[in-house]
């Protein structure tokens, strides 16, 4: 009888950026074997906010919403989770460009850690998009107005 084994997950890390001009702001998605898909305090960083959206500077801001959380839990800057085939992040993008100025969307393959064979996706709209294979451009949403992304994360 000879017996085969799954091949195992592995962790990863990705840093995304959004981008316009000589703005940008940043979330580090991922995951690892000790984390789960709750808060982990070792793991995920709640959003700091943004400084100059504060300030009333011009700002990009970039967050993996977490709504059903605690509202101190709810934005978060990086989201590891636990191992799995198939992992999803919504990310919200905020910015006081005005609607339709071109932003980018890049993996920062300096700052990531994933495997050569593993999907990462961008879904803006209805379309998808290899974040592996380069930047790519969306539109502003426009001040006051938030754009919803989602990334996927598919090992082999």
């Amino acid at each position: 009888m000879s017996c085969t084994t799954a091949a195992a997950l592995e962790p990863m890390s990705a840093t995304i950026t959004v981008s316009g001009g000589n703005l940008y702001d940043y979330v580090v998605i991922g995951e690892h074997a000790a984390a789960t898909d709750s808060y982990d305090n070792a793991y995920d960083t709640i959003s700091p906010g943004n400084l100059n959206a504060d300030m009333g500077q011009p700002f990009i801001c970039v967050i993996v919403p977490q709504p059903a959380w605690k509202p101190a839990l709810s934005k978060l800057r990086g989201d590891v989770r636990s191992l799995a085939k198939k992992q999803e992040w919504p990310l919200s993008v905020t910015s006081t460009f005005a609607k339709g100025t071109p932003l980018q969307v890049a993996l920062r393959t300096e700052q990531s850690r994933l495997s050569p064979a593993m999907a990462l996706t961008l879904k803006v709209g209805d379309k998808m998009y290899d974040l592996k294979a380069g930047p790519l451009t969306i539109p502003a949403p426009g001040p006051g107005n938030a754009s919803g992304l989602l990334v996927s994360a598919e090992q082999p």
